[in-house]
């Protein structure tokens, strides 16, 4: 099963594919309550809640009979142009089409195959799987290193041996027992595939708002990523200066960009879907996003974006933080 799983992974368009058993490590839960504790997952309410830190601990609160894992990685790197003046930077996640929607579409198609296989092998059985894309109660990154598709890096994220860090993550949990016999063509469970940072910290000090606090601990608080998207409020002179002087509008890859990790890592993405049609791009002009009157104007020019998230008034209140550096 696991051999025809890993097969259709690759004619899906998926990059990595890794197997995990659906149990947590409770350091991880401890991390995560930690991290929540202090406060660091700023106004992102859903990150916390008891429900919801029940599920990530308990992988039966979201699947029952949960028994294995699937991890996915999709490489979306994309090379960035010079910066023109009078624009803004936009992550390289948002180039193109919201990933969500490209990834989603993958899973409903994966998760048929594995029900179909699933009753092949198994015809008594209720086949269950339940599939997310960084949108529910589960500790990704953490599946993905017991999976063995990386390790985590002093920025927090996932670094693969095969693209760095640009990579999106997806998850399929399911009530099949794939981790009893691991076969040749998977991923090794619970190995990390080569070193982590060492003693490199260039992602901690490269940080301009230092929102990096601790090897592996971000303060969302700080981060220039949380401020331009999931931040609904104003932001506060201090951080509104470091987000004009790195022209950030949309999300950051500062982090990213430094870690030794990716500079022999990073490839193009080979994945069409996610660069065409070009809706955002690298960059966008500052004026542009000034004339926008309301999110119907929005709407009409960024459907399908990830900018969506932002809203009109995340947006024009990240080009007026910029504008001014000008």
């Amino acid at each position: 099963m696991r051999e025809q799983i890993d097969a259709l992974a690759k004619n899906l368009g998926f990059d990595l594919i890794g197997f995990a058993k659906a149990g947590i490590d409770r350091k991880n839960i401890t991390a995560y309550k930690k991290w929540l504790r202090k406060g660091f997952n700023a106004k992102m309410s859903y990150l916390s809640g008891k429900e919801k830190i029940e599920k990530r601990a308990e992988m039966e609160k979201i699947l029952t009979g949960s028994k294995s894992v699937i991890v996915l990685g999709m490489n979306y790197f994309r090379p960035q142009k010079p910066l023109k003046k009078g624009f803004g930077r936009i992550a390289r996640y948002a180039f193109g089409r919201d990933y969500h929607k490209i990834i989603w579409k993958k899973l409903a198609e994966f998760e048929e195959f594995i029900q179909k296989i699933g009753k092949e092998n198994f015809p008594n059985k209720q086949i269950e799987t339940k599939s997310y894309i960084d949108t529910g109660p589960i500790l990704e990154r953490a599946f993905a290193v017991e999976a063995g598709l990386g390790v985590i890096g002093k920025n927090s994220s996932l670094i693969t041996k095969e693209f760095g860090s640009w990579v999106f993550l997806a998850e399929i949990i399911t009530n099949l027992d794939l981790c009893a016999t691991p076969q040749k063509t998977s991923k090794p469970l619970n190995k990390a595939p080569f070193s982590a940072c060492g003693k490199c910290e260039r992602c901690i000090h490269a940080c301009p708002t230092k929102a990096i606090i601790a090897p592996g601990v971000i303060d969302a608080r700080k981060c220039i990523a949380y401020l331009t998207i999931e931040n609904k409020g104003e932001i506060s002179e201090k951080y509104a200066r470091k987000i004009a002087q790195t022209k950030r509008i949309f999300g950051c890859d500062i982090c990213q960009e430094v870690c030794p990790h990716n500079f022999s890592r990073q490839k193009p993405t080979t994945h069409q879907e996610l660069i065409k049609p070009e809706i955002a791009g690298d960059q966008i002009e500052l004026k542009k996003i000034l004339k926008i009157k309301n999110d119907e104007e929005l709407l009409q020019l960024f459907a399908g974006s990830a900018l969506m998230r932002a809203k009109k008034t995340g947006l024009v209140r990240n080009a007026r933080v910029i504008k001014e550096s000008f």
